[in-house]
């Protein structure tokens, strides 16, 4: 049983390692993502400007969604490490819960991050689709913008994948404290 329970801890300290790095990339992809585009508000077809993250305020939840988690998740690791170390819960198993319910909160605030990233990105590429292709399907415009945000997309990915770590830290701790 005691070799169950270490390998348990050290599958949620690993899971807790991805999910850091998964949102430290989605974090690097979101903030170094920027598109110049002429000034919507300039007389002169010269004058551009440079979005990014902070243009669109569902990319500002995404990337603050990504910089809680990491720092909820650089919290957890010394308790994760400390689990394997000293070959018991280094919480008690009256806390156990309250940490699954706080594992699962972060998730769901990771899942709706993802709802937030995927769901404007889409709208934006459908609209830019629409009021801006020329009949043979091609602008300029459009085309810088879409690779912005195809790499909001994959930042997002990013968020996911830490989700789905998250999801199976969850099932790992469930298992554990059922076993108990």
């Amino acid at each position: 049983m005691a070799s169950s329970t270490k390998a348990g801890s050290i599958t949620v300290l690993v899971l807790r390692v991805f999910v850091f790095l998964f949102l430290l990339v989605s974090l690097v992809v979101i903030a170094t993502d920027t598109v110049t585009v002429l000034d919507p508000d300039s007389d002169s077809e010269s004058v551009t400007t440079t979005l990014g993250f902070k243009d669109v305020i569902a990319y500002r939840y995404v990337f603050s969604v990504a910089v809680i988690g990491c720092v909820y998740t650089l919290l957890q690791l010394p308790f994760a490490a400390l689990n394997i170390i000293r070959g018991k819960k280094f919480i008690g198993r009256n806390t156990f819960p309250l940490y699954i319910f706080i594992d699962l909160v972060f998730s769901l605030l990771f899942a709706s991050g993802v709802g937030a990233g995927f769901g404007i990105t889409v709208d934006l590429k459908r609209y830019l689709d629409k009021a801006f292709r020329d009949d043979d399907g091609e602008s300029s415009v459009t085309n810088d913008i879409d690779k912005a945000l195809d790499l909001v997309h994959v930042s997002t990915g990013f968020v996911l994948v830490a989700t789905v770590c998250m999801a199976f830290i969850i099932l790992t701790s469930s298992f554990a404290l059922a076993k108990k």
